[in-house]
Formats: structure tokens, C-alpha cells, sequence
């Protein structure tokens, strides 16, 4: 049977609950490195209005110096995997999904640290996880699996307003959970074709 949609899906904040984590061990990450301006929860959400590396790069942040962050953050978040846990029903609704669409994760994390959680919940129903070590640009990276599947809508499903701004400049239909980092304001800012309130309504939108 063809599938009828490929949906490229975020990770934190849509998947995985992990603001806490993330925010903790990025920040801790960025002081390592001499990024002293990142200090709170809300200086990291505010990297997410845009792409997370676009905005740091425009903020005078070497390439460099983003990779040794990212390093250092993967090295740290690697001792919380375990305790990261999907959102209610989200697992369930990854693998009704995948039933009659194609799906990725395309995501500002770690591939391996992605795979990791997503194996350890039972969730294997993804064709690939691309994350920031093979390239930063979410746009890009959708743009290159969508060249892969021509012939199929494809959409985008992320929790920030930078997900929905990228998802549109990628060509794709955008879609914000209501559950995740930046809530319906941000979302409807980003410009999302859709909202969903929850795991069953963001099935019910794929299984159409």
C-alpha cells in the first residue's frame, strides 16, 4: 500500500517530555564553552524562535564553538536518557501513524541520544532520525527527505515557533502540539497550518 503522507516529526517537546533536561544540560553546555548569556530556561526558549544555530551564528557564535556545545551537551545529556519519558499516548500514536505514512524525526538534538529513547520506549516505527550532528538546518534536512518522497504531502509536526517558520520555508504543511515548549501563541506566530491538543487528534489528522 503507498503512503499516503510523509510526516517529519520533532522530538523535544513533541515526543519526548525533556524541556527540564535539555535546558539544564544546554546551558551547562553553553557555560563550558563561554556562552555566559545562556542562563535561564527562558534565554534557551528563545533560541527556538528561529533555528536554534541560526540564531546563535547571527548572535556571533563560531561554528566551532556550536559544535563544541553540541559535544559537550550530548556528552552530559547522556547520563538523563533513561530518565526521559514519552509524552501520555505519544508512543502509540508514533506507530498508528506510521501505519499509512511515511515518517521521520528531524530533529535539533542527537541522532544517537534520539534513537536511544525512542528504542528504549518501543518505538521503532521511524525510517530515520536526522539530527544536528549531520546537519543544523531543519529546513535543509527536510528539504533533502522530501526530495526523496516527491510524490507525497508532506508535512511538519514541531512545538516552537521556529519549527513552524521552518517547516513553511521548507515547502511543508506545518503542524504545532499544543503540549510542547512554546504553546499556542508561539505556534499561531510560526504561522501552523494546524494545531493539535493531543496525541489522538494528531492521529485522526493522519489517518484521514
Amino acid at each position: 500500500m503507498k503512503p499516503a503522507n510523509l510526516v517529519m516529526f520533532d522530538y523535544d517537546g513533541v515526543i519526548v517530555d525533556s524541556l527540564h533536561v535539555f535546558c539544564m544540560n544546554y546551558i551547562a553546555a553553553c557555560r563550558e564553552n563561554g556562552l555566559l548569556e545562556i542562563e535561564t530556561e527562558k534565554d534557551v526558549l528563545a533560541l527556538f524562535e528561529h533555528n536554534v544555530y541560526a540564531t546563535l551564528r547571527q548572535r556571533g557564535v563560531t561554528t566551532q564553538t556550536i559544535d563544541k556545545i553540541l559535544k559537550a551537551y550530548e556528552i552530559r545529556q547522556s547520563d538523563y536518557l533513561r530518565e526521559l519519558k514519552l509524552f501520555d499516548s505519544m508512543g502509540d500514536a508514533l506507530n498508528e501513524i506510521s501505519k499509512k505514512n511515511k515518517i521521520f524525526i528531524i530533529t535539533s538534538n542527537i541522532s544517537s541520544a534520539t534513537e536511544s529513547v525512542m528504542q528504549q520506549h518501543g518505538v521503532n516505527c521511524f525510517e530515520e532520525v536526522i539530527g544536528a550532528e549531520k546537519e543544523k538546518s531543519k529546513i535543509r534536512k527536510i528539504e533533502l527527505v522530501m526530495a526523496r518522497f516527491k510524490d507525497l504531502p508532506a508535512f511538519y509536526v514541531g512545538d516552537t515557533k521556529g519549527d513552524m517558520i521552518e517547516g513553511k520555508a521548507a515547502g511543508t504543511i506545518t503542524v504545532g502540539v499544543a503540549w510542547g515548549w512554546h504553546g499556542l501563541e508561539k505556534l499561531k506566530e510560526g504561522g501552523a497550518d494546524y494545531i493539535v491538543q493531543s496525541p489522538q487528534e494528531l492521529v485522526g489528522l493522519f489517518s484521514k
